[in-house]
């Protein structure tokens, strides 16, 4: 597998895209607790979603071989999809270090800020799936693309501002796990929305010839094991997040937060990883 700077372009990308639009349904319940208390929960997060997408700009220039060949594909924005998403992905990383930066210059945080880079963050996963699906690699050409896309945002951006939010909201662990529930429930969306696609792709399966020629099932036989494996480690990254969800105070530990991470950043790289090896 040639394509490690596109598995951690995409999944760091939308990690952060994710990330960011937890951030802006967060904002309204921990901005109950003032100007500064926000600005101190939300600034590592912030911190963090803007490094992530620094690591993937990083990653998308190591794909294209020279940050000038970036500059040289923005000629075809009328007809590529991949200029599309080179200018949305430069827009969202923007948006995200500007978010960021004002907040650690202000100390406060710009809640139009975040609800604009959610937008921009959005319509980059939707260019990031229309370069796959308008690709001559015919297994691509599926919804399961766009919500396998869609899915790693939803499922490690919960985690991902949960992570380093609820540190910061020590004096109110009421609220910190009340924001754990609501990543969790959001997280099983972002599962629920990778197996509808993983349902329609396996409908049509029969008809659909992977990277190596071969039929999808056949192919995919071939890595049942991983793909088994795959969705082991999800399942128990899910399921330390609802055990956090509904645990008690005394059992609330903040390394189970920093496992999950863990597990669902793994879980989501597997995934990635079979995409681009099988063309799913």
């Amino acid at each position: 597998m040639n394509e490690w700077a596109l598995l951690i372009f995409t999944v760091c990308i939308q990690a952060a895209i994710g990330g960011i639009f937890m951030l802006s349904l967060f904002y309204y319940k921990i901005s109950k607790l003032g100007q500064e208390q926000t600005f101190q929960a939300m600034k590592l997060p912030l911190i963090v979603i803007a490094v992530l997408s620094i690591i993937g700009l990083g990653a998308s220039f190591a794909h294209l071989g020279a940050p000038s060949n970036a500059f040289n594909t923005l000629r075809h924005l009328g007809s590529s999809w991949m200029s599309r998403e080179i200018l949305v992905t430069g827009f969202f990383i923007a948006a995200a270090c500007i978010t960021a930066g004002l907040s650690l210059v202000q100390k406060k945080v710009n809640f139009w800020l975040l609800l604009i880079s959610t937008v921009i963050g959005a319509f980059d996963i939707y260019c990031m799936a229309s370069i796959y699906s308008n690709s001559l690699i015919n297994g691509w050409h599926s919804a399961n693309t766009f919500t396998s896309f869609y899915g790693t945002a939803l499922v490690l951006g919960p985690v991902l501002a949960i992570s380093f939010i609820v540190p910061m909201l020590k004096a109110d662990p009421g609220l910190g796990k009340n924001l754990t529930k609501y990543s969790f429930f959001i997280a099983i969306s972002g599962i629920a929305v990778q197996l509808v696609g993983v349902a329609l792709f396996s409908a049509g399966s029969q008809d659909i010839n992977m990277i190596a020629g071969m039929n999808a099932s056949a192919s995919l036989h071939n890595y049942q094991g991983t793909i088994a494996l795959r969705w082991i480690i999800e399942v128990i990254g899910l399921g330390g997040l609802g055990f956090l969800s509904l645990a008690d105070k005394r059992k609330f530990s903040l390394s189970f937060i920093y496992v999950a991470l863990a597990v669902l950043v793994l879980a989501e790289g597997m995934s990635r990883y079979l995409f681009y090896v099988l063309g799913v």
